[in-house]
């Protein structure tokens, strides 16, 4: 849970940075960044749902 909290705030910045920075006419960095900032946001959806536990011992 707690990576996934912090991935929340992390794709936030990302996706932040990248509004300022397509309106600076930096198409390339507004795009990857922007990509990294819904990527980091999938994660810790899936993080914080429970879809996805690292911690599960799903193997015995």
């Amino acid at each position: 849970m707690g990576l996934g909290v912090i991935l929340i705030f992390l794709a936030v910045i990302f996706i932040l940075w990248s509004l300022f920075s397509r309106k600076r006419k930096y198409k390339i960095i507004s795009n990857a960044l922007l990509m990294a900032g819904t990527i980091a946001l999938f994660t810790s959806i899936l993080l914080l749902t429970g879809i996805y536990d690292p911690y599960a011992n799903h193997i015995k």
